[in-house]
């Protein structure tokens, strides 16, 4: 049985898959009015790796990740990911953190706290970190109650594969990214696809996902069936133009009409 192998880590998986399509140069997230590269977002995550493991993050580790939607997030996410560690994504507006050794959140929050204001200072000058030589079933981050190894989101790509997602897609997630179809939505899809996803924290109320999909020019909604439902209930007098697809991730079937008020069709996993 072949050992640990640098190439089975999901942060180097992710890596290889921008360089063996050239995606570097191409979009990969959209935060307010910053654009950031499928190559800024790995160079950046190999800087915060080596950073976390400067403040004693080891293999193995679990690292609470309580931040809103942003770069900060995904470099620690996958910088965690890359030296062998545990990232465990968190609602930053929670009580309390998931237990964890370390914490990349605001200050005061766990006894080994790293902000994500000393990350970004500490970023232009780090060095990058080689990924951490690990098993493809190795645990590599956490949500809620359950871990899942370095293999497990590209099995969660392919099964999102039939709708056909493309290099210049722009996706938008109703789920935030510390919900586990919101990491997959903004996070590994793009990163699979070469696509660009918007990083956007705010409440997914109708009036502002609809702005945020405009503004953006979203052309797929990750959306779920109760923000469907209430799209139904609500008849929301914006559109959501330039959408030409929208996800529906749920047990309830979309409702009737809401491909005329979304522009678009509306498809179930």
């Amino acid at each position: 049985m072949p050992g640990p192998s640098p190439d089975a880590n999901l942060a180097e998986v992710l890596r290889q898959w921008t360089h063996a399509f050239g995606w570097s140069e191409r979009a990969a997230f959209l935060c307010g009015d910053d654009v950031y590269t499928h190559g800024e977002v790995h160079r950046g995550a190999a800087r915060v790796a080596s950073l976390l493991r400067a403040y004693g993050v080891a293999p193995g580790d679990r690292v609470a990740i309580a931040l809103p939607g942003s770069m900060e997030l995904v470099w620690s996410f996958l910088g965690a990911v890359r030296i062998g560690a545990v990232a465990v994504l968190a609602d930053p507006d929670a009580s309390a953190l998931p237990p964890a050794a370390f914490a990349v959140c605001t200050p005061g929050r766990h006894p080994h706290t790293i902000t994500p204001v000393e990350l970004i200072g500490a970023l232009p000058a780090a060095a990058s970190a080689d990924p951490h030589p690990v098993l493809p079933d190795a645990p590599a981050y956490g949500q809620h109650a359950a871990t899942y190894a370095h293999r497990d989101p590209e099995e969660s790509y392919l099964a999102m594969e039939p709708f056909g997602l493309r290099e210049n897609d722009v996706l938008f997630s109703v789920s935030k990214t510390y919900d586990p179809v919101g990491l997959r939505n903004t996070i590994f899809l793009p990163l699979f696809t070469g696509s660009c996803a918007i990083l956007d924290s705010r409440q997914r109320s109708i009036p502002l996902v609809a702005e945020g999909v405009r503004r953006h020019r979203a052309s797929v909604l990750l959306s779920t069936s109760a923000f469907l439902g209430r799209l139904a209930a609500e008849r929301p007098q914006g559109d959501f133009a330039p959408l030409r697809l929208a996800v529906s991730q749920g047990t309830t079937p979309p409702p009737s009409r809401v491909e005329q008020w979304l522009g678009c069709p509306v498809v179930t996993p």
